[in-house]
């Protein structure tokens, strides 16, 4: 993407990437998770954590790492409760948020997180573990 520098070029892109998240098509919908996190306006957090109760798993496990990317608090309970989604890939992209936030209140659901099922959501578990740790010293 090329950043123009335009504000309203921004927020019209903003824009057009939020409806997009509507679409039909699951794949358009995960490409315009990705591209949100991609261009870095924080006025997509929210309609992203509106987003992680896509019924398609693809676009919910997008939309929890485009809100990593973010890191803001305000997707801390959103992802808390992602982390009971049935898809492992879900759970991890959730995970990677919640370490990416680093807040406390996400201690006890990743401590959960290191018996699932899958490895990879154990191991990130474990790096969301650290980093709150490392963060509240």
């Amino acid at each position: 993407m090329y950043l123009t520098g335009d504000p309203m070029a921004e927020g019209k892109r903003i824009d057009f990437l939020v409806e997009e998240l509507k679409n039909e098509n699951w794949v358009v919908r995960e490409d315009a998770a990705e591209l949100l996190a991609e261009v870095g306006d924080p006025m997509a957090v929210d309609p992203l954590i509106a987003t992680l109760k896509d019924a398609d798993w693809h676009v919910r496990e997008a939309a929890a790492l485009s809100l990593a990317v973010f890191a803001d608090t305000k997707s801390l309970e959103p992802l808390i409760k992602l982390m009971n989604d049935s898809k492992a890939s879900v759970r991890y992209a959730a995970a990677i948020g919640l370490s990416s936030i680093a807040d406390p209140k996400a201690v006890d659901v990743l401590k959960q997180a290191l018996e699932d099922k899958s490895p990879v959501v154990k191991r990130v578990a474990k790096v969301g573990l650290e980093a709150i740790k490392r963060k509240n010293e």
